[in-house]
This record gives structure tokens, sequence and C-alpha cells, in this order.
């Protein structure tokens, strides 16, 4: 259960850097950055399906345990060829699917408040005050997409340092979990 805590520490940190540089990439260029996040995203999602059709053609077929690691790698190739191939298209709609993984990281924020209630911590309110604040941002970014890539960036760096911050102050109840555990 050690590595649950430590993977967890390690994808919180890295999806709170990731929100922070690309937060910082649509403040520092906020013309040139769509495209650039188009073409970085476009090359993951290539690579998560180049690794997945790797993954089907070095596993053996059983029955019982089908995999869909093929359609996996056939969806994400084709998205992702499309995403390099069409940043125009794809940067109409980045800021709605930017906004939705605001959302979605508001949510996540909001059922550690509740976790951290539940748990009698006292950074429960300010978890929740953080939640309801950043569902708003998201919500006008989804809402009104030509808010601008700086609002965007704004936003993004105020999500990766809140997420650092939130980290450091569980960080004493997951080093307590780690032991107990």
């Amino acid at each position: 259960m050690k590595k649950a805590v430590t993977s967890f520490t390690l994808d919180y940190i890295l999806t709170a850097v990731a929100f922070i540089l690309i937060g910082i990439l649509f403040l520092a260029d906020p013309d040139t950055s769509g495209k650039i996040v188009c073409y970085i995203l476009g090359g993951i999602l290539c690579a998560i399906g180049v690794v997945h059709m790797l993954s089907y053609f070095a596993t053996p077929v059983q029955m019982p345990e089908y995999n869909l690691n093929l359609v996996r790698a056939i969806l994400f190739i084709g998205i992702g060829v499309f995403v390099l191939a069409k940043p125009d298209k794809v940067m109409a709609v980045l800021p709605i699917v930017m906004g939705i993984a605001v959302l979605f990281d508001s949510i996540v924020k909001l059922q550690n408040a509740i976790d951290l209630l539940r748990l009698h911590q006292k950074s429960w309110l300010y978890t929740l005050v953080v939640a309801v604040v950043l569902g708003v941002l998201g919500g006008v970014m989804v809402g009104k997409p030509s808010i601008g890539y700086q609002f965007i960036g704004i936003v993004f760096v105020l999500n990766g340092i809140v997420d650092i911050g939130a980290l450091l102050l569980l960080r004493s109840r997951l080093k307590t979990v780690a032991e107990e555990l």
C-alpha cells in the first residue's frame, strides 16, 4: 500500500506541474500556444496508441481476459493524427476541453474536501473553497470559450499551485497512512 501512496503523490505532482507548465505556455505566448499544445497532445496520443499496440501484440491471446488494446491503439493514433493534421479545428474546442479538465479536477478537489471532513482534518474547508472557485473558473472556460488563452493560463497556473499546496497539506497525512499500512 506504501507503493499506492507513492504513486498517488507522483501522479498528483505530475498533474500539478503539467497544469503549471501549460498555464505558463499560454501566458508567455497566447497566440501560438494553442498550436503548440495541439502538437504536444497529438504526439502524446500517438505515443499512447503505439504503446497500446505494442502491448496488444506482446500479450498472448486469452479468451477469458479479452483485451481491447488494439482498438485503443487505433483510436488513440487516429485521434492523435487528427489533432496533428488539423490543429486549427482542435484549437476551436481547446478552451472547452481545458475547461472540462479544470472542472474534472475541481470535482476531485471536492471529493478531497469531503474526505478531509470525514477524517476530521482542519483543511477541509480550504479545499472546499478552492474546489468551488476552480469549478466556477472551469465553468467560465466551458461556457465562454472565447475568454482567451491568457485567462486559461492564469487558471491553469493557479490550479497547479493549489494542487502542490494541497499535496503539502496532505503530506503528513499520507505519511501516516503509509506507515499504518
